[in-house]
Formats: C-alpha cells, sequence, structure tokens
C-alpha cells in the first residue's frame, strides 16, 4: 500500500481536528466570556458567529485557489493565520477585538475542509471518495470533543486566555509539520482558469446542488450551535453541573459522529445514494434529538447516550458533498466543495445568533451573582426545540430531492 497519500491527507485532516478545537472552543467557555465582556446571549451568539462570517465567505475563493495552488501552501498559512487570530482572540479587552480575533480564525480555517476533500478526489480512486469524506468528518469531531473536557480543564487551571495561546503555539508547529510533509499532485494547467470559471457556473446553476447544501446545513446544526456554543450552558443549567463534567456531553456526540461517519460512507457505497442516507439521517436524529430536549425526566447518563446515538444518525450529513461531488469532475472537485460547504456553515451563522436571539426572548429578568444573565433550564428548552425542527425541514427537503432524482433518472 502506498503510504504517501495517507500521510498528506493525515497532515490535512490534523489541521482540520485543530480548527474544529477553534470553532468549538466558545462553547465551553461560555460563561466565562459573557461575564469578562459583559455580554448577554445574543451577543455571545453573535461573537462566536463572526467565526462564520469569514469562514463562509472564504469557501468559494478558498475552493478555487485550492484548485490552483495546492493544499500544501493554502494548508500551511491558513493554520498561520488561525494562530494568528487565536492570539488576538485571547489578548483581546473589549469585545469588539474578540470579535476581529474570531473573524481571523474563521478565515484561516476556511480551507480545512475542503483541502481534505481536494486530496482526496487526487491522491485516492473515485471509489473512496465518500470513505475519505466520511474519515475527515470523523477528524473533525475528535477536534470536536478536544475542544470538550480536555479545554475545559485546561481553561479552568490557566483561565480561557491562556488556553487559547497554547492552542496558537500548537498551530505554529502544526504550520511546520504540514510544510515539511504535504506535497501536491502535479497538475495540467492549461486553460484552467476557464475551466475553473465554467466549473463554478456549473455547479452554481444546478438547483439541486443548492437544495442538497442547504439539507446539509439545517443537518449541520448540532455541531454548529449545540455543541460549538450552547450544550454546556444548557446541560449546566439542566442538571446543574460544572463545564467540564457537561461538555462531556459534547464528545459523546462528536463520538457518535465519528463512528457513524465510516459507516455512512460504507452505507453511500452500498446503497450508491448518498441523499437516500442523508433522508435516514435526518429522521432519526431529528426523533433522537427530540428526545433529549422535551424528555425532563432523563438521568444525564442516559442525555450521553442519546447524543452519542444522535451524533451516529447525524454522521450521514457529510453525503452532502459527495452528492454535489458527483456532478463534476476531480479537476473541480475543491470548487464544488467550497460551494456546498459555503451554504452549510451558513447554519453557525444564523443559528448561533438564533438561539441567543430565543434565550434572551424567554429570559424572565433573573441575574447570575457575578451580573450575567439566568435563563434557566425552561428557556433553553425553548430555544434548543429548533434543532429537530431543522431536521424536520430538511427530511421534507430531502424526499423532494429523492423524487426529482427518480423522475430525472427515469427520463
Amino acid at each position: 500500500m502506498n503510504i504517501r497519500p495517507w500521510l498528506i491527507w493525515g497532515c490535512a485532516g490534523l489541521f482540520y481536528l485543530y480548527e474544529m478545537i477553534l470553532r468549538a472552543s466558545p462553547g465551553v467557555i461560555a460563561k466565562d466570556l459573557m461575564a469578562d465582556f459583559g455580554v448577554a446571549s445574543t451577543a455571545l451568539g453573535v461573537l462566536a458567529s463572526f467565526y462564520y462570517y469569514s469562514y463562509v465567505a472564504l469557501q468559494i475563493p478558498c475552493g478555487v485557489i485550492v484548485d490552483r495552488l495546492g493544499a500544501r501552501r493554502v494548508i500551511t498559512y491558513s493554520t498561520l493565520l488561525c494562530a494568528v487570530g487565536s492570539i488576538l482572540f485571547a489578548c483581546s479587552t473589549s469585545l469588539l477585538g474578540a470579535q476581529i480575533g474570531r473573524f481571523l480564525i474563521g478565515a484561516g480555517s476556511a480551507c480545512a475542509f475542503i483541502s481534505c476533500l481536494k486530496i482526496g478526489s487526487e491522491w485516492f480512486s473515485p471509489a473512496r471518495f465518500a470513505m475519505i469524506a466520511g474519515l475527515t468528518n470523523m477528524m473533525g469531531t475528535v477536534g470536536g470533543m478536544v475542544s470538550g473536557p480536555p479545554f475545559a480543564i485546561l481553561s479552568n487551571n490557566f483561565g480561557w486566555r491562556q488556553a487559547t495561546i497554547i492552542a496558537a503555539i500548537i498551530g505554529v508547529i502544526l504550520a511546520a509539520i504540514c510544510w515539511l510533509i504535504m506535497r501536491d499532485k502535479p497538475q495540467e494547467l492549461t486553460n484552467r482558469q476557464e475551466r475553473l470559471g465554467e466549473g463554478l457556473l456549473r455547479v452554481a446553476r444546478d438547483p439541486l446542488n443548492w437544495l442538497v447544501a442547504i439539507v446539509g446545513g439545517l443537518m449541520y446544526v448540532p455541531i454548529s450551535a449545540f455543541c460549538e456554543l450552547w450544550a454546556v450552558p444548557f446541560l449546566m443549567e439542566k442538571y446543574g453541573v460544572s463545564n467540564e463534567i457537561a461538555s462531556r456531553a459534547n464528545i459523546m456526540l462528536y463520538l457518535g459522529i465519528a463512528c457513524g461517519s465510516p459507516m455512512a460512507a460504507r452505507l453511500s457505497n452500498y446503497l450508491s445514494h448518498p441523499i437516500r442516507v442523508m433522508s435516514i439521517s435526518a429522521l432519526a436524529t431529528a426523533g433522537l434529538f427530540m428526545a433529549a430536549v422535551r424528555f425532563d425526566s432523563i438521568t444525564y447518563s442516559v442525555m450521553l447516550i442519546i447524543l452519542f446515538l444522535a451524533g451516529v444518525a447525524n454522521a450521514g450529513q457529510v453525503m452532502c458533498f459527495a452528492a454535489v461531488k458527483e456532478n463534476v469532475s476531480n479537476s473541480l472537485s475543491g470548487t464544488a466543495a467550497g460551494f456546498t460547504n459555503a451554504i452549510v456553515m451558513m447554519s453557525g451563522i444564523i443559528f448561533q445568533p438564533l438561539l441567543g436571539v430565543i434565550l434572551d426572548m424567554a429570559w424572565q429578568g433573573q441575574f447570575n451573582d457575578d451580573g450575567s444573565r439566568y435563563y434557566g433550564p425552561e428557556a433553553y428548552q425553548t430555544a434548543m426545540m429548533m434543532i429537530p425542527l431543522c431536521f424536520v425541514v430538511g427530511w421534507v427537503m430531502l424526499q423532494f430531492i429523492e423524487r426529482k432524482q427518480t423522475l430525472t433518472n427515469q427520463a
């Protein structure tokens, strides 16, 4: 077996794992951020979502950049930009400075997932693309797990600012490793710019690609809004536990996705139908999250089991990339991945602040001892109901997509 492709993908996967730690870390330190910057839940949601403002805006440009420049340079420079953003975020004394730091982290992270898929399309056979997408998704969930109790312990012992500085130092080391190990596969550059422009138009003109990407965004809400920001404070209020204990629930959801991603890829290859895998995933995840949010009598241990199963079920979300990838050539796979990821990641911009707005609307006027708002389990429960609702809407859209595909194939 040729180990070189796996080493190259492994470096890209490590960067994706690293940026997921940075992306999800505000959820663990949510209460510290609200107290430190003197803000309510809506402002915290906006602060966290600044990551997505640059991340989403750069998805399509990053797809083109990765197609043209290769993953090695893009990943190395992106890792360094994440480190710079982390330092600024950690050193900020104002909300604006913290927002700029999150914005830079998002800009540096924009090419992470796309680069992994690009490497998968260039260095592996087409039959392995769904598997590479699943493994990449698994790497991201491992990063999400590291942003749970490990980051909580680090921030509780040293403070969230020092913990973020440590993460920045790790980023500099990772950038050096990627530059030394990664290589780009030689590409034919003749008329490449013209093909890129035509490919982007071809992807954007197909309504099916838009619908699949939108459903992918709805199915990403458990990560973008729940794990990355609101899960820990929700469970702290629901069960009266510390952030270290509450963050274990995030680990279970991420672990479920990590375990379910290879299974979803295998199922997609077996059925030769990624849309059907997404449909099964959406329906199962909706039911499990409904139970997690609405059932007040379940213990914390049972909650961990439910969230693990929800993660396994939700692993089918990543098949939206395989569904869009089927419509483009390998040379434009980065552009297609960028287009899809831009739509998917809109979920962070929309739902992180939206859940905060719902929390503020449900607030009963109580305050914590440090002066921050006390929302209570009922307010969090009201906001979290948006998650299963997103999956129900996504499942309905998938039925329409699958029916349209069937009619097209028959024609």
